[in-house]
């Protein structure tokens, strides 16, 4: 690293919570970077991000090409991308750093855009009076102001712009893995619907079939070809999802979180729990963060 002469402002960073269906997309932090002097050396990606200029030109080199992302644009860098920041002079730029996990329950990334495109093909426009403009500011406004209600908004709103700028790539730019990726929410929005009217239950995957319409045979083949879980390990992450709810706001202990949610005893339920997050269900009661 050289040195540099620059502040960062995080304007919003990963909950502990993990995301849902249809991809695991996790968006790791948001933040403003104002300088004159911003050097990272030539590194490997390790995972993708939007740089959006809001003063002053992004300078960077993606790929083995120098850019210049101008205000009004923003560039999409994505994991495994040769990639080096070179801003100088007087710059203020946004930086949306995020994941997407392949639906496989492995911690493989998913490409997001065709690895044909060229580094000036990643450049995309904002126009200043769009939607994904005014959520920037609503972000900005969210982050940084003194309402703690408000302050509650910054998350969701990042989620929100997060899609808007995606929405702003042309559909083709992208990998085919990321467009078969959205063209599984039929399944798995109906996926979704029964899992959540039998939270309380243990229900075997020929009754999961059923309520579907189809056969254990004909639901597992269709997962499996969208890359998916099994039918099995996606109800029993959205159960532990509602525990996670269920401990962190409704002040249930965990004796009655597993016994709301149906499972056999406390002990086979943090067992279960911590199969699925890696933590105790504990390390989420309120005032038990970081206590494990």
């Amino acid at each position: 690293m050289t040195e540099m002469d620059f502040c960062k402002k995080i304007m919003f960073k990963a909950p502990e919570e993990f995301e849902t269906l249809p991809l695991d997309i996790r968006i790791a932090a948001f933040a403003l970077v104002e300088g004159t002097h911003y050097q990272i050396r030539r590194h490997i990606h390790p995972e993708c991000e939007i740089m959006i200029p809001l003063r002053g030109n992004y300078r960077s080199r993606l790929n083995g090409k120098r850019l210049d992302v101008r205000p009004h644009e923003f560039i999409l860098i994505q994991t495994g991308d040769d990639h080096e920041d070179l801003c100088e002079g007087d710059f203020l730029f946004a930086a949306l750093r995020f994941s997407i996990q392949a639906p496989t329950g492995t911690e493989r990334t998913l490409p997001i855009l065709n690895r044909e495109l060229s580094p000036e093909e990643r450049i995309f426009p904002i126009r200043d009076e769009s939607s994904t403009a005014l959520l920037f500011r609503e972000v900005q406004t969210a982050s940084f102001g003194r309402n703690p209600f408000r302050t509650q908004a910054t998350g969701p709103l990042t989620r929100a712009l997060f899609w808007e700028l995606l929405a702003l790539v042309p559909q083709e730019m992208f990998s085919r893995e990321f467009r078969t990726a959205f063209r599984r929410d039929h399944l798995l929005s109906r996926l979704e619907e029964v899992f959540s009217t039998h939270l309380t239950e243990n229900l075997p995957v020929e009754r999961i079939a059923a309520l579907l319409g189809m056969s254990r045979r004909v639901l597992e083949y269709r997962l499996k070809q969208l890359g998916a879980p099994s039918p099995r390990q996606l109800f029993l992450r959205r159960r532990i999802q509602e525990a996670v709810l269920l401990l962190k706001y409704e002040g249930m202990n965990v004796g009655e979180t597993a016994e709301r949610l149906g499972f056999a005893n406390a002990f086979h339920f943090s067992r279960v729990f911590k199969s699925v997050t890696g933590r105790s269900p504990a390390a989420y009661l309120p005032g038990h963060a970081g206590r494990e």
